[in-house]
């Protein structure tokens, strides 16, 4: 899905707006007193993709951190120890640190993550440790994170953006549109609505080289959910007790859902993530809904002149609230070792902020600081309630289900249960409480002759054996030969590694390769190797993760390697599943797991 390539530049971009406008701490007398030359010890700091090595970096936000890191140590004589998950596993990581009695102390959250972390006790209030009077923090926006009177997280001035609309103004004008037409335009004489929007990118999608295909898209979403923000509701609504429940039922709800449906049916609208990362730049797409900060990066990358308008509103947001994100945000985690220094590391990284030159960047265009300081003056975070929702139904499965159901509410009823078993779990903290069992990593090969570690994942594919083959037709020494007839079981065929005698376990981030050779029925473009883990050895078990490989040549071996993360799972009798899909017999060796570092 997402490259971590582009992943990288967002999060530099995202440092770069979360970091602004630091002048100097002013003291407090609610804040915890600490001299400079207190010695406040070691920290551990967790932010998804990063780790010390980024401090070598020569971005803004990477120069930044290192200062930091570094005033930390010769003011407060501690070190910063980085924790390194990605974005996959960070969440995981963080609860199963927090389980086994080391929890982080400096985390970088958003809004997605500060309810729900909240509720399940992972983070603490920072008003006792974060001079949150200092003039490089957003007050504002420190508000909607605020419990009982408390915050729980920090909000730098600059890290709170809206969602508008990139789009192609030359290409625009290559396509005959009036400027009058286009969107900032369109919103300055009160016109742009869905029915503007969905006029325009009908108009901008097009077949450019008459291959029979849309190679152009009138507008792409990074994210479809927001269409609902758009029209003012979450897909969690919280009362005025604070309660917590489901919105699926939502009129408001169900025809913001329809008007994404239809664009996507229609194929005006895609969320296709390749195009996302570079489309606007490609020219795939006219129009690109995005937070600002994807605008920031694009308008450096494209040729063509970009621009960016807001949001335009659905029917029915009477209130007339802007969807607003965090770059990013930080928060302390409960229970801590250092939660003094923990605040402290987090007013020294707005302060180096200030002393870092920003990279160059180009003056921005008079219509789009009109845009951004339009949207400021009425924002709100609806991803705050839904982080109930998404921490356990990942976007793109709620919005396949509505792609894929004959109406939106068919699809949001087979989402209910599970929406509603999230809610429980996040909101009232009944979810899973982690079990930290001791992993060791294991590698499976066959050289000793044996194959009892190895099981069939299906005992309904009655034809499935299992062989050891050496010489010219095994991978190396001895391996593994599974054979089938596919006439009677198909052509998707998956073996397991025995939870009995090989021990995998929830909580852990892996590390999984492995060597193929599929013997016959090939199919370029088709044929792929697949691997995940199971709760258990049985069909219909729950699977983590997702590591690949097309096959494009039969009687050839390729290496199959990735990382499976995020397994909040507390089974004992967890495996490693290894198949093919659409091909035929298949050789296997040197099957290896191992703790992702």
């Amino acid at each position: 899905m997402r490259s971590r390539k582009f992943k990288n530049k967002v999060v530099a971009t995202l440092v770069i707006f979360s970091l602004l406008l630091s002048l100097f701490v002013v003291a407090s007398n609610n804040i915890q007193k600490v001299e400079a030359s207190s010695k406040l010890g070691d920290i551990l700091f967790l932010r998804p993709d990063f780790s010390e090595n980024n401090l070598k970096g020569t971005d803004h936000g990477s120069k930044v951190m290192a200062l930091a890191v570094k005033e930390y140590q010769e003011k407060y004589g501690g070190k910063v120890k980085f924790v390194f998950a990605d974005y996959n596993g960070w969440r995981t990581k963080l609860l199963a640190m927090a389980a086994a009695g080391t929890p982080v102390d400096v985390i970088s959250v958003w809004e997605t993550d500060i309810p729900s972390f909240y509720t399940r006790g992972l983070i603490q209030a920072v008003d006792n440790y974060v001079n949150l009077k200092a003039p490089y923090f957003d007050k504002n926006a420190m508000e909607n994170f605020k419990y009982k009177g408390r915050h729980y997280a920090v909000v730098g001035k600059g890290a709170s953006v809206p969602w508008g609309v990139i789009y192609n103004k030359d290409l625009m004008l290559e396509e005959g549109i009036d400027e009058s037409e286009m969107p900032y335009e369109l919103f300055k004489r009160g016109r742009w609505n869905w029915d503007t929007f969905e006029k325009l990118a009908k108009k901008l999608t097009a077949d450019t080289n008459k291959d029979g295909k849309i190679d152009r898209y009138g507008v792409t979403f990074w994210n479809g959910m927001v269409l609902a923000y758009f029209n003012g509701t979450p897909f969690v609504g919280i009362d005025k007790n604070g309660n917590v429940k489901l919105n699926f039922d939502s009129a408001a709800l169900q025809r913001a859902l329809n008007f994404y449906r239809k664009g996507v049916k229609e194929g005006w609208l895609t969320t296709d993530w390749n195009i996302v990362s570079s489309g606007m730049k490609k020219r795939q797409t006219a129009m690109l809904v995005a937070p600002y900060y994807k605008f920031d990066q694009d308008r450096r990358d494209c040729d063509d002149e970009i621009l960016f308008a807001p949001q335009p509103f659905g029917p029915d947001n009477k209130n007339k609230y802007y969807h607003f994100v965090l770059g990013i945000a930080w928060a302390i985690g409960k229970g801590c070792k250092n939660p003094v220094g923990a605040g402290k590391f987090i007013e020294l990284m707005h302060e180096a902020d200030q002393k870092v030159p920003q990279d160059p960047a180009p003056p921005l265009p008079k219509e789009v600081t009109e845009a951004v300081n339009t949207m400021a003056k009425k924002p709100f975070y609806f991803y705050a309630a839904d982080s109930y929702l998404l921490t356990v139904i990942p976007r793109w499965e709620i919005l396949g289900a509505i792609e894929s159901a004959d109406s939106v509410a068919a699809g949001l009823a087979s989402l209910r249960p599970r929406a509603e078993k999230a809610i429980k779990e996040t909101f009232y903290g009944t979810g899973t409480k982690p079990i930290i069992r001791e992993f060791k990593p294991f590698v499976v090969n066959f050289d000793d002759g044996k194959i009892d570690k190895i099981k069939a994942y299906d005992p309904n594919k009655k034809t499935v054996k299992f062989t050891l083959v050496s010489g010219k037709e095994a991978i190396k020494g001895k391996s593994l030969k599974v054979t089938w007839d596919a006439s009677k079981d198909g052509n998707e065929v998956y073996i397991l590694t025995d939870p009995s005698k090989i021990k995998v376990y929830g909580w852990h981030d892996y590390k999984v390769s492995f060597d193929i050779k599929v013997m016959k029925n090939v199919k370029p473009g088709s044929t792929k190797v697949v691997c995940s883990i199971l709760s258990e050895p049985k069909v219909g078990a729950t699977s983590y993760g997702s590591v690949s490989k097309n096959i494009d040549r039969g009687q050839t071996v390729y290496r199959v390697e990735g990382n499976i993360t995020n397994i909040q799972d507390n089974s004992e009798n967890m495996c490693l599943r290894i198949g093919v899909q659409n091909g035929g017999d298949f050789i296997i060796d040197n099957i290896k797991v191992e703790e992702l570092k």
